[in-house]
């Protein structure tokens, strides 16, 4: 057989090696533009050209793929800009952007995959079937509703086998979706569906659903789907999307009666504005845990920026953002071009000066702090920040909750700026008090006198709680505190576990005064604990070895946890035992400090993580948290982090653990 294919080739070349002889079957184009155009390719491939306007006529009936997974640039520092298909963008606005509830997460909805779906509907025109091996995070995502809605109004029926695989969990989780589908290159879930068009059909909208086995290996998936042949063949049960169009993880109704955490314009809540947390597009170049480093690499990056601005302006070009991204010089030793905020001051001629005022704290992850150069032309988007802390001085406290999409539930307190990625799904910041809404901006904010500064709290936030005691003694600070209490609450976290997933916080009222002034008091103690974690006493009950003789060093380039023989991944972890450096090594280590999780891993694993040497590749900065150690004046700085951090996680769960049962007012039951 491969001699016979082997001497059909031979012959083809000698008769054909001098003549271009194009493929007859497969046509060159780019599926996502405008390929109506009949001039998309000229000269030698006009006969593509040619049979891509026959299929353009013909009546499709099946379209059959595995579309790539891909949401944009992948690194937050990449300066490699989306492809922009303004009329499938527009579809996706007008069909699953128009139908969401959540009426958000742009960016998200035009993922390639979700692109291949709305384009192969439309071209699927009014009969026949789609079946596309595909990413499967819109089957349950919060900010997909519209898209599912949009599906079961265009499907007569929709069949899903769903392979799981989801590695953007973690723990238990993470376990229970089993193997990557795809090996090494894929974290997210994957899904064979198909979608059939018949109009014929009685039937309209009904979804079909059947999941592999948890825990499955991709081998053991792999061999369930060969087992299985055909969606004819296995088990599947239907699924009745509820009016959320949620398909899975249904919400608790209940939760629609509470108050919202952030007001809209829609509903009242209790805070006036939040914001997310900065997005840079650049990290490596404006965080860092040295202020000497920061401030050399940002003027390093402005010094290049002002080059290309008078450059531009000498070349008298006028580009588009697109245009302009791939004008600008990749020197990535010298700059990030990652984000958009630089692009109007480039092309108006604004050259940019250093300005040290504009270093800030910021807490980059949990309980790990950085130096952040906050000026707006070298940051994505700064949100509402710049109203929480409109200056370097400025004093706050900001409730951070994890976004719309997480897939756990987390809060932290903060007393400074925030990363947008320091909770899952992005950190959504309910600010104390609006200092930046000061009508008279003085020097210095004075805030000894409490009467000047704007609450963050709205002025209907707190006759709504006092409706539920009525008499009894409550402040705007009892109910601030109440509120970071409530959303520790175990009971809370697990009754409205697919609520948080797929929408912001709502505030219950609890039964009677006295839990409320119990979660209030509560959440004082957990917040003195995670906005002051720097200054808890550090853990005394661990066993500290020193591996070495003589004066130890306590120089950290990667803490590690111990090894336990005949296991692998992180069950192959020994968390009693740190190996700090080559020096000291930390024993008797509580394992009950793991229980406190926040973004989905423990606190102890975010200081073991980040508090290192890393070095970014693109730019070959250096990120030293031992120059943050030394700014503090300690260079013990790393190791009594992690042990305070063992303090703070033991506190926090015995705090949670002594809450009261979530007991619903009556007023929040009617």
């Amino acid at each position: 057989m491969i001699d016979s294919i082997r001497t059909q080739q031979k012959s083809y070349f000698n008769r054909s090696y001098k003549v271009y002889r194009p493929n007859r079957v497969m046509i060159w184009t780019d599926t996502f533009a405008n390929n109506r155009q009949s001039d998309i390719f000229s000269t030698t491939l006009s006969e593509n050209n040619a049979r891509l306007a026959e299929l353009n006529s013909q009546d499709i009936r099946i379209i059959i793929g595995n579309p790539p997974y891909s949401v944009g640039d992948e690194s937050r520092d990449s300066d490699n800009p989306n492809d922009d298909y303004p009329e499938l963008f527009n579809r996706i606005e007008t069909s699953y952007t128009a139908k969401s509830l959540k009426r958000g997460g742009k960016r998200a909805s035009r993922d390639s995959y979700k692109l291949a779906l709305r384009w192969a509907s439309d071209r699927l025109g009014k009969n026949g079937i789609i079946g596309f091996v595909t990413n499967a995070s819109w089957l349950d995502s919060a900010s997909d509703d519209g898209m599912r809605k949009c599906m079961a109004e265009e499907f007569n029926s929709i069949y899903v086998y769903h392979l799981k695989g989801n590695q953007r969990t973690s723990g238990e989780r993470s376990r229970q979706e089993g193997g990557k589908v795809f090996g090494e290159g894929s974290r997210a879930p994957v899904a064979i569906v198909f979608l059939v068009k018949n109009p014929e059909s009685s039937e309209h909208g009904k979804i079909y659903f059947h999941a592999v086995d948890d825990y499955l290996t991709r081998e053991e998936k792999l061999i369930t789907l060969k087992k299985d042949k055909s969606i004819v063949c296995c088990s599947m049960k239907q699924i009745f999307p509820d009016e959320n169009n949620d398909w899975f993880n249904f919400r608790e109704k209940s939760f629609k009666k509470y108050i919202r955490l952030g007001q809209e314009k829609t509903e009242k809540g209790l805070f006036k504005d939040y914001s997310g947390g900065v997005v840079t597009n650049k990290d490596s170049w404006v965080y860092n845990s040295s202020i000497q480093s920061l401030s050399f690499n940002v003027k390093k990056m402005i010094n290049f920026f002002n080059l290309e601005v008078k450059r531009y302006a000498s070349e008298n070009v006028k580009l588009s953002d697109k245009e302009l991204q791939s004008w600008v010089r990749k020197d990535l030793s010298s700059i990030s071009w990652g984000g958009n905020a630089w692009k109007s001051p480039l092309k108006q001629g604004r050259t940019q000066i250093f300005n040290q005022e504009l270093i800030r704290t910021s807490l980059y992850r949990p309980f790990f702090k950085q130096h952040y150069y906050s000026s707006k032309v070298f940051t994505h988007s700064l949100y509402s920040q710049p109203k929480i802390f409109p200056m370097r001085e400025t004093e706050n406290l900001v409730i951070c909750s994890s976004g719309v999409g997480s897939k756990g539930f987390t809060c932290l307190m903060t007393n400074s700026i925030t990363d947008l990625n320091m909770l899952e799904a992005g950190a959504q910041c309910f600010p104390r008090w609006l200092p930046g809404e000061q009508i008279e901006k003085k020097s210095a904010l004075d805030f000894d006198d409490i009467d000047e500064m704007p609450s963050g709290i709205t002025k209907e936030a707190l006759p709504h709680f006092q409706a539920a005691y009525p008499g009894k003694a409550m402040t705007e600070d009892d109910l601030f505190y109440y509120i970071y209490g409530i959303l520790h609450s175990e009971d809370y976290r697990t009754r409205y576990a697919n609520n948080l997933m797929k929408e912001l916080p709502r505030i219950p009222r609890v039964a009677t005064y006295e839990q409320f002034m119990a979660f209030a008091e509560a959440g004082r103690k957990l917040a003195d604990l995670h906005v002051n974690f720097e200054n808890v006493p550090p853990y005394a009950g661990v066993k500290i070895e020193y591996t070495k003789e003589g004066v130890p060093s306590y120089r950290v380039t990667e803490m590690k946890w111990a090894k336990i023989k005949g296991k692998t991944g992180n069950a192959a972890k020994d968390k009693s035992t740190l190996i700090y450096n080559d020096w000291i090594t930390v024993k008797n280590v509580p394992l009950e400090a793991q229980e406190y999780v926040v973004n989905r891993k423990s606190a102890l694993d975010w200081v073991v993580e980040r508090a290192c040497v890393s070095i970014d590749k693109a730019s070959e900065i250096v990120n030293d948290f031992n120059d943050y150690a030394a700014e503090q004046g300690n260079e013990r700085y790393p190791l009594e982090l992690f042990l305070k951090v063992i303090t703070v996680s033991l506190e926090t769960i015995k705090i949670v653990k002594n809450l009261p049962s979530l007991e619903i007012h009556p007023l929040d039951r009617d």
